[in-house]
């Protein structure tokens, strides 16, 4: 009966369900995180070489707008200096002050002049005319009347033309200013003082014009040529201005960038410029925050959407799996019902794609299986009937030969001694050969039927193959010769040492060699040829007669089959029985017209047993 398997069986998860999984993930997920990652940094590093283009040209623009506001203040200083007030007035206002009088009314019109100019330009500080000697007379800043400049480098640079520097006070300022100066001459061109201008902290400003942050997070820094930092606009913490600004590109070539912590400890982008005209080095940087703030929000987005799209192809991988894997573990349940012995289970698979046709297949090779399995045991039942037929019948046989073969050989006896007492004739011969012959012809067919149905027990021992070839040789010699067959033995190469009993194995080869002599007609050729083959000894046996059609190979070896008109038909069936016994077998190859060749394999005699 079939029996089919139910929908739920063999349903559990297994492992294949979760190597689907693995495998869709990882074909799936990975390219896609590389892909990502890839992107991410490919990304990254076109903004930062962007970024480090945009600092670069914006230092570049800061660089010349600072530059520019310089080249300003000179210009402005220029014009102030090329009234001729100033030239007619200076050594008036010199005179004056010499003689103690600091309030003369030349003072007091060149001081309104410079509150007037101070006034004009805001990020000036202070204003002060220096005589032809050095000394300050006239300033906005009444401190610094009478000081002695002649040997400041304002003053001697001054006289001669633009001056322009910074300096960090000491006597004539508190603190960071920028001094400029340039000279102030007569209609003559002769130099009649100096005109000199501070800018300090709370005029720096205006003087470079730079806000506190550009483009929203971009800090400026301005340097001096030894590193000390001039402009900081915007600190975010207590800044030393006089130590060494902390970038390495202060050590580095101008126009170069790099990526470093600030003195915040804020990891930053930042590029520089030399300020055209100025010892100077502008310094641009802006946040790693900022600058990949959009970037790692985008990161981030991906990622979620990765988990997402991840969560979402486990689902639809999972159910994929398990529309796979069930029909799958469903045909294995059966398969072990099947291996139990349980035949003709179906699983039922309704579907109309590969694992369908599969199942399919699988219900058709199970009721085909059962057939067969019940037809097997029909079988099986009949040969085992015929097999008990058989050895009833060869229990009988062999009793019977056995009670024939003394009578029998009592007669051979009788008959010897008649032939010896009558009379000889040609007649009488005649009759007396035809007897012998079968009388020997009876005893060979019981000496067959006894051989098979009572086989000896081998008695092995140590024996060369070639051997066992000559001496089928001699002992089937004289039939061959009465046949007009010739005997060709190859024995030349290496044969190989066997462990068998001599007697019975050359009964089998005798067998052999008897069915090919008696297969061929006259000028027929017998070969008989050993050889060794890794662990087996080979020994042939050939003829040259008309073979062996391919229906009659697999029945040659049955009891009792012949195709020739005399003989029991048991030779080829005790010669394989004999092989067996000896662990080995009989192969033979033949095609209808080219003769067959019969070959006894058996198992080679290793060096210790040869020696024993």
């Amino acid at each position: 009966t079939m029996d089919r398997l139910p929908r739920h069986a063999g349903s559990r998860p297994g492992g294949l369900r979760r190597r689907i999984l693995l495998w869709f993930l990882v074909l799936s997920l990975v390219p896609l995180f590389v892909s990502n990652t890839v992107g991410y940094v490919v990304t990254r590093r076109i903004i930062e070489g962007q970024v480090r283009d945009y600092l670069e040209a914006l230092a570049g623009v800061q660089a010349q707008l600072i530059a520019g506001e310089v080249e300003r203040h000179q210009l402005y200083l220029d014009g102030l200096a090329m009234d001729n007030t100033l030239a007619v007035e200076l050594p008036k206002a010199a005179a004056s002050t010499a003689t103690g009088r600091r309030q003369s009314p030349t003072i007091s019109l060149l001081r309104d002049q410079l509150s007037r100019a101070i006034l004009e330009l805001s990020s000036l500080t202070d204003l002060f005319l220096v005589d032809s000697a050095g000394k300050v007379v006239v300033s906005t800043e009444p401190a610094l009347v009478g000081t002695d400049m002649a040997e400041t480098s304002l003053f001697q640079v001054g006289r001669e033309g633009r001056y322009f520097a910074k300096s960090w006070g000491g006597g004539l300022i508190d603190g960071p200013v920028y001094l400029l100066a340039t000279p102030v001459r007569d209609r003559a061109r002769r130099t009649v003082g100096v005109l000199a201008g501070v800018i300090g902290l709370q005029g720096e400003a205006d003087f470079f014009r730079i806000p506190p942050h550009l483009a929203r997070d971009v800090h400026i820094y301005v340097l001096d040529e030894q590193g000390l930092p001039i402009i900081v606009p915007h600190p975010h913490a207590t800044f030393a201005f006089d130590s060494l600004f902390p970038s390495p590109l202060t050590r580095a070539p101008p126009g170069g960038a790099a990526r470093y912590t600030n003195y915040e400890g804020v990891d930053v982008l930042a590029s520089s410029v030399r300020v055209p005209g100025l010892p100077w080095l502008y310094i641009a940087e802006l946040p790693v925050s900022s600058a990949f703030g959009q970037l790692r929000s985008l990161a981030l987005l991906a990622v979620g959407l990765e988990v997402v799209f991840a969560l979402l192809l486990v689902a639809a991988v999972w159910m994929a799996a398990r529309s796979i894997v069930a029909p799958l573990r469903r045909l294995v349940a059966a398969a072990e019902r099947i291996r139990g012995g349980e035949l003709g289970v179906l699983v039922g698979i309704d579907r109309h794609d590969e694992l369908g046709e599969l199942g399919r297949t699988f219900d058709q090779m199970s009721t085909g299986l059962q057939q067969s399995a019940q037809e097997i045991e029909d079988l099986h039942h009949q040969e085992m009937q015929r097999a008990a037929q058989l050895a009833s019948v060869g229990e009988m046989a062999a009793g019977i030969a056995h009670e024939i073969k003394n009578p029998l050989a009592g007669m051979v006896t009788g008959m010897d001694l008649l032939a010896g007492r009558i009379e000889k004739d040609a007649k009488t011969e005649g009759l007396l050969s035809q007897i012998r012959a079968q009388l020997r012809r009876i005893e060979f067919a019981i000496r067959d039927l006894l051989s098979y149905a009572r086989p000896k027990e081998p008695k092995l021992v140590v024996a060369e193959s070639h051997d066992l070839v000559q001496r089928v040789v001699g002992l089937v010699s004289p039939q061959a010769d009465a046949a007009d067959v010739r005997i060709v033995a190859n024995t030349a190469g290496a044969g190989g040492l066997v462990r068998v009993d001599p007697e019975l194995m050359t009964q089998a080869l005798v067998n052999l060699s008897l069915n090919g002599i008696q297969a061929m007609g006259p000028g027929g050729v017998l070969t008989l040829s050993t050889e060794a083959v890794r662990e087996e000894v080979r020994i042939s046996v050939s003829d040259t007669g008309p073979g062996l059609p391919a229906e009659q190979l697999d029945a040659i070896f049955r009891p009792f089959y012949t195709t020739k008109h005399q003989g029991t038909g048991l030779g080829l069936a005790i010669s394989r029985g004999i092989a067996e016994r000896h662990g080995g077998r009989i192969e033979v190859a033949s095609e209808p017209g080219r003769g067959a060749v019969f070959t006894l394999v058996l198992p080679a005699a290793d060096d210790h047993t040869a020696t024993r």
